[in-house]
């Protein structure tokens, strides 16, 4: 015997306009998800330079908020900030460029989003060797300042080379171009070795950070974008079926 299929009741009342309502929002979202990343990029990187108009102002309270909502993503040095009006900028230049980068990278993604294809993973690292350079080695050479040994240094370096390598091999993704790139860290070490700390400066931090923002909308946009239309593909249905079944029924 076939056994027989339980029948469910269909959503009535409260709980189908609540359903219906959710998946209109879901849709809307599906369908606009660039315009709210761009639109949240865009506040995102645009408050911080916010922050110090209105110290400048006299508006102390409402600067000293914005501070200190990105105080816990950025260091917020002064030696590798902007200044407005003589007031620092609430995130670092590293920072303001890769944000900028998701909005300009967002914003022209919007231009090519049918032809944009993903690109490869060994790519997308060797777009992660500015920032991995420049901000490593600043890092290393504040951590050298502050006492850290050369061979903590080294000892920490090939840890994360090691996990690195873990990390890539178990997703199949460790190839001759990975050992090219994981040359970078030793030979970092090797120059600080032997010509002293390196200082990054506006014009690295600023390159190296929009790089790595661009590169980042180039990997993950289309991907978002395939996801969204099969959302947007699986929720019209549903409304359209909705719709159906809301529809007068004529002939009789």
């Amino acid at each position: 015997m076939t056994p027989e299929v339980p029948h469910r009741r269909p959503v009535t009342g409260p709980a189908r306009d609540l359903t219906l309502w959710a998946n209109r929002r879901i849709l809307w979202l599906a369908q606009h998800w660039l315009a709210v990343f761009n639109i949240f990029f865009f506040l995102y990187v645009g408050l911080p330079f916010l922050a110090p108009i209105l110290l400048a102002y006299g508006y102390t309270g409402a600067a000293n908020t914005i501070y200190s909502l990105y105080r816990a993503t950025c260091h917020q040095l002064p030696s590798r900030s902007y200044f407005i009006l003589g007031e620092q900028v609430a995130i670092c230049h590293r920072d303001v460029a890769i944000y900028a980068a998701f909005l300009l990278g967002g914003l022209g993604y919007g231009l090519v989003r049918p032809h944009l294809k993903p690109p490869q993973v060994r790519w997308y690292v060797f777009f992660l060797w500015p920032i991995a350079l420049d901000a490593g080695m600043q890092l290393a050479s504040d951590w050298l300042a502050s006492g850290v040994s050369m061979g903590a240094l080294w000892a920490i370096g090939l840890i994360a080379l090691g996990l690195t390598s873990a990390i890539l091999h178990w997703f199949r993704y460790l190839t001759w171009h990975s050992y090219l790139y994981f040359l970078a860290g030793p030979l970092a070490l090797i120059y600080l070795k032997y010509f002293g700390p390196y200082q990054s400066d506006l014009f690295r931090r600023t390159i190296s950070g929009m790089i790595f923002g661009l590169a980042s909308v180039w990997l993950a946009y289309p991907y978002l974008e395939d996801a969204f239309q099969d959302i947007r593909r699986q929720v019209s249905d549903k409304l359209a079926r909705a719709s159906r079944v809301d529809a007068p029924v004529s002939g009789r």
